[in-house]
């Protein structure tokens, strides 16, 4: 990813992603089905960029981490100002699936 299309996106670099990964933040891909059905992170959930205020509804813990990600980046900065909206503040924009795969720790 350039430097440009992360700064448009808003994407954290993919090692502080996988540090929070790695202490517990939830994993959540708004790719839709297919696209999550055609690769994912293990840890990853699916929750479609159109469904996921309604998802946020069943979360009472604000304070929970999240790491969101899509195929480029832009899904996942719209992912992350609904539930910034929502009043979750540990939100992180993992960008796209393959800069987070291409910095996977071994």
């Amino acid at each position: 990813m350039s430097n440009q299309s992360a700064s448009m996106s808003g994407s954290q670099n993919p090692e502080t992603c996988w540090q929070l990964i790695d202490q517990g933040a939830q994993v959540i891909d708004v790719r839709n089905p297919d696209e999550f059905a055609s690769g994912h992170l293990p840890s990853a959930i699916n929750v479609p960029l159109t469904e996921i205020a309604q998802w946020l509804s069943n979360l009472t813990d604000k304070q929970q981490q999240f790491v969101v990600y899509c195929g480029a980046g832009i899904r996942a900065q719209k992912g992350c100002d609904v539930l910034n909206n929502e009043g979750f503040m540990c939100v992180v924009n993992g960008g796209a699936l393959k800069d987070l795969v291409c910095c996977q720790p071994k």
